[in-house]
């Protein structure tokens, strides 16, 4: 009887953190953008109104819409660097920023490993991973997930058929792995979206079809040609 409630208070508190931890990161990142505004946005906003003029800049309609103003115009510098990037001289530009930041020693390694992060698991219309694959790995019967990042094939020194670089990520940390050389002949192909990957990765399992036979491009063995 002890061990029948101490499972189901287990069971339970776990299942309640994991409905709570992704509201709670959520609701964390938009404090720090909240904190960012009131830093630095608010206060030129407040500079502006004070500039023109504006009485009563200390009322409680005041103090509540100028963060919502400055809100509203870090989405619009951020829509408007996305729209300078979008063309040919805003590239350009967002390159030498860019080769200037890597020059600063610390720096550079703390943009280089977020902008590498950010390029490898965004999910635009130039995919780093190009898709979805099983891996017999690390033993026969035993299989596991992994990301093809190129198809364009190698071979290794002679030795067997055509292979591609396969990503194979930890969980629940899906930016940390290694890659591995693997034959087409030793590859299925999980026909899937990337995004679901992911979340079948970071989440261990939990969050997955029940059953991903439905899925496989291939019936074969070893998944003969399938990419």
């Amino acid at each position: 009887m002890r061990n029948k409630i101490l499972f189901h208070l287990r069971s339970r508190t776990v299942r309640g953190l994991l409905l709570i931890l992704p509201m709670l990161v959520t609701l964390w990142l938009l404090k720090i953008l909240f904190d960012l505004i009131n830093t630095y946005m608010t206060p030129m906003v407040v500079a502006v109104f004070r500039a023109a003029g504006s009485p009563d800049l200390d009322r409680w309609q005041a103090r509540i819409g100028f963060p919502i103003i400055g809100f509203l115009l870090t989405v619009l510098a951020i829509y408007l660097c996305g729209l300078l990037a979008g063309n040919i001289v805003g590239r350009r530009l967002v390159l030498m920023v860019e080769r200037f930041v890597l020059r600063i020693p610390v720096v550079k390694g703390i943009y280089g490993a977020a902008r590498q992060l950010l390029d490898a698991f965004s999910f635009s219309d130039k995919k780093t991973f190009t898709k979805v694959v099983l891996v017999e790995y690390p033993r026969r019967g035993l299989w596991t997930v992994g990301f093809v990042t190129t198809e364009n094939e190698h071979t290794l020194g002679g030795k067997g058929g055509p292979s591609v670089p396969v990503f194979l990520p930890t969980t629940p940390n899906p930016t940390s792995g290694w890659l591995l050389f693997v034959p087409l002949d030793d590859l299925t192909v999980l026909d899937i979206p990337m995004e679901e990957a992911i979340k079948l990765v970071v989440s261990g399992g939990i969050v997955s079809p029940q059953d991903i036979g439905p899925f496989l491009r291939s019936t074969g063995s070893k998944g003969q040609g399938v990419l």
